[in-house]
């Protein structure tokens, strides 16, 4: 009796131990099943919006020597976050140049020709992109702010960081003399326009990627 009563006790325990194994063992499985689909993924990569700080006009610093201004006005076509246009106000500015990037564009030569006069403007830049993909063409005008007319234009295609690095990398030995010319001679005084000039420049809540962002 003693050695059966031992026995019994020997699986008795056996069985215990047994049955918390499996116990356990489900909700281990049943983590390794389930639980990966409820847990919050780590590896998805928000990528953050570029930086805009370049569409803010930089105040005339008192004794500052700029070497003339130049107003950049958006470029049809291009992206929501406008590469191409950053860059050339990026180009610009690093060239010693007081780009206004907040202007609108006007409807014609006359009203360009005031708006550069009231301004102090020597040169004006615009353009327009045209495609998708790698078959985009970007179209880059430069125009003359004492005339309104143009006076070189720059071709560029295929992607779009491709033409953004074409441009920081090839714009000014484009555009660099006749900016140069028309920022010397926009300099001098201006006959005054007959009519007022009604400018719109711009503020963060009229620029698209402001918008956006509200």
């Amino acid at each position: 009796m003693r050695c059966g009563s031992t026995a019994s006790w020997v699986v008795s325990k056996g069985l215990v131990i047994a049955a918390g194994a499996i116990a356990a063992a489900i909700p281990a499985r049943a983590h390794a099943m389930w639980g990966a689909a409820r847990l919050p993924r780590t590896d998805i990569v928000r990528s953050t919006p570029p930086d805009q700080s370049w569409l803010q006009d930089v105040p005339e610093k008192a004794g500052a020597h700029s070497k003339g201004k130049v107003a950049v006005f958006p470029i049809a076509g291009d992206d929501v976050y406008e590469p191409m246009r950053a860059e050339i106000v990026r180009v610009l500015r690093g060239k010693g140049f007081t780009v206004l990037a907040s202007l609108r564009p006007v409807d014609s030569a006359a009203q360009l020709r005031e708006m550069s006069a009231a301004l102090g403007l020597g040169a004006i830049i615009d353009g327009d992109v045209k495609g998708d993909g790698t078959r985009q063409a970007a179209r880059i005008q430069l125009r003359s702010g004492l005339s309104g007319q143009t006076v070189a234009t720059a071709t560029y295609s295929g992607t779009t960081p491709k033409i953004a690095t074409a441009i920081k990398r090839g714009l000014w030995g484009r555009f660099g003399s006749a900016i140069k010319h028309g920022c010397a001679t926009g300099s001098r005084p201006r006959r005054p326009s007959k009519e007022p000039l009604r400018i719109d420049a711009g503020t963060p809540l009229d620029s698209p990627v402001a918008s956006r962002s509200l």
